[in-house]
């Protein structure tokens, strides 16, 4: 009883220690918000103008979680990683209603 008592305990230190490295590596994972501005779908890439008028092409794979229809003109929000080849490799793809 003990051992697995010690056993969960370890379980849930290495989950709260993945988590405080995940928190602590804003890197890994980044949000953007702004409006389509173009869809490259044979390249599976989306170019969002982002409020401060500047624009970033992401990539999308088989992973990638889409909420809602992809469109010009749609506000949406990119949950993204940079590849090690510098690609903004997009990991979900949230669509505005309205």
């Amino acid at each position: 009883m003990a051992r697995r008592s010690i056993a969960g305990v370890l379980v849930v230190l290495g989950i709260l220690l993945a988590a405080a490295l995940e928190a602590r590596n804003p890197d890994r994972a980044q949000t953007v918000s702004g409006t389509v501005a173009k869809i490259e779908a044979t390249e599976r890439a989306v170019t969002v103008t982002l409020p401060d008028g500047s624009t970033q092409r992401f990539f999308w794979t088989n992973d990638t979680k889409f909420s809602g229809v992809l469109a010009p003109e749609a506000r949406v929000t990119i949950r993204y990683a940079v590849s090690p080849d510098g690609k903004n490799l997009a990991q979900q793809i949230s669509v505005s209603r309205g």
